[in-house]
């Protein structure tokens, strides 16, 4: 990492920590570069870990509209307790998304051989 690829928060942070060790040079720097890189993986593990808590507890809502049909035939199920219980999921999945990008985790990718269109010579 490098001064030019700080923003102007972490450079003011930079000056402070200089401040700080009251010396000058390379090495130090470059220490003052990695408490740079450790606050910004810090934050992004706060933000990830706040997403986190918001998909399980969306999933713990999904479970709790479902719950009481436990052993029900689904059309003894209300519509509406469906859609809440779809609504949920689908933002605890949009989370999921959102922490996959704060992390850099790919999303998953289907599994297999990709088929090409069928011809009709065969």
């Amino acid at each position: 990492m490098r001064l030019k690829d700080c923003t102007k928060e972490e450079l003011i942070f930079v000056i402070k920590r200089l401040q700080l060790y009251n010396l000058s040079g390379s090495h130090y720097i470059q220490l003052v570069l990695r408490d740079v890189e450790e606050e910004r993986e810090r934050k992004k593990m706060d933000e990830a870990r706040k997403v986190s808590d918001y998909a399980f507890q969306k999933r713990q809502e999904y479970i709790d509209l479902l719950t009481p049909y436990e052993g029900k035939r689904l059309v003894d199920i209300p519509d509406s307790v469906f859609k809440k219980a779809d609504a949920a999921m689908r933002e605890a999945e949009k989370a999921d998304r959102k922490w996959n990008k704060i992390v850099g985790v790919a999303d998953a990718k289907p599994v297999g051989k990709k088929r090409g269109p069928v011809s009709d010579a065969e």
